[in-house]
């Protein structure tokens, strides 16, 4: 089988629930973190258009951010 796609074969094959992914807005930076608990998490993608935001070492993947309250969206 191949698997062709922009989305890593680790998010294709398990439940994103499961890894506890969240897409959330910090200063204005769409991104994608994995929580680790109510108030830290940790960025895994920015999802912008604006390169800058790509550059920025705020916002590089790994880093852990705190970021209150996560909204639980269904």
């Amino acid at each position: 089988m191949i698997y062709y796609s922009i989305i890593p074969i680790e998010l294709a094959y398990y439940n994103v629930d499961e890894l506890a992914l969240q897409e959330i807005q910090v200063q204005g930076v769409n991104m994608l973190v994995h929580k680790e608990n109510e108030q830290e998490a940790t960025i895994v993608r920015v999802l912008s258009a604006d390169p800058a935001h790509y550059l920025d070492p705020r916002f590089q993947p790994g880093k852990k951010i705190r970021h209150t309250p996560f909204i639980q969206e269904h």
